[in-house]
């Protein structure tokens, strides 16, 4: 007999983890003119790693296919723990290792930090964008300026690691995505 696992069985539970990616709501915390699920934010962040990936110059960060992959299991452990705000997985020791464990094995992955950053630059710049675009209120505000921070550090990171070039390049295209603005 195998052991259950949420609503499926061990077998069905890879399954399971693509069927609810749809359903998982972000911003559940915000006040926003509609819904964005874990689904639209997981190809959002994959896609826009790809493209930048595929333009980069000196093809830094490897085949372009590598950071979407890497876009599209980046937050697939909420599938099953549900959208946690970033200011609350500051004060919870352990997430990320939660997440590993609930999320089938097939699905964890590990990539090398130049491709993580680049993921989590891409992240930060999705959220930015939707709550720019969607969020009705002081929290939004609020949200979007601490994505901003959150950014900038990342930046910052990404500017004492990377080529000047690609630097730029990454920056210049999440700012636009972003802000839509050079």
């Amino acid at each position: 007999m195998s052991e259950d696992f949420y609503a499926y069985s061990h077998e069905q539970i890879q399954v399971e983890t693509v069927m609810r990616l749809h359903a998982v709501k972000r911003w559940h915390m915000i006040d926003t003119t509609r819904i964005q699920t874990l689904g639209e934010h997981t190809a959002n962040v994959a896609l826009a790693a790809y493209a930048i990936a595929a333009t980069a110059p000196g093809m830094f960060f490897g085949p372009a296919s590598i950071p979407a992959v890497c876009g599209l299991f980046h937050d697939l452990g909420e599938v099953f723990t549900g959208d946690i705000p970033s200011h609350t997985k500051q004060h919870l020791e352990g997430i990320d290792s939660l997440e590993s464990k609930v999320l089938p094995h097939i699905f964890v992955r590990t990539f090398d930090a130049k491709t993580n950053l680049l993921i989590k630059l891409c992240d930060l710049a999705d959220g930015i964008r939707f709550v720019r675009l969607h969020g009705v209120d002081a929290t939004a505000t609020h949200a979007q300026n601490g994505l901003w921070v959150q950014f900038q550090n990342k930046c910052q990171e990404a500017e004492s690691l990377w080529p000047k070039n690609v630097y730029k390049h990454v920056r210049n295209w999440l700012l636009f995505y972003a802000y839509e603005q050079s």
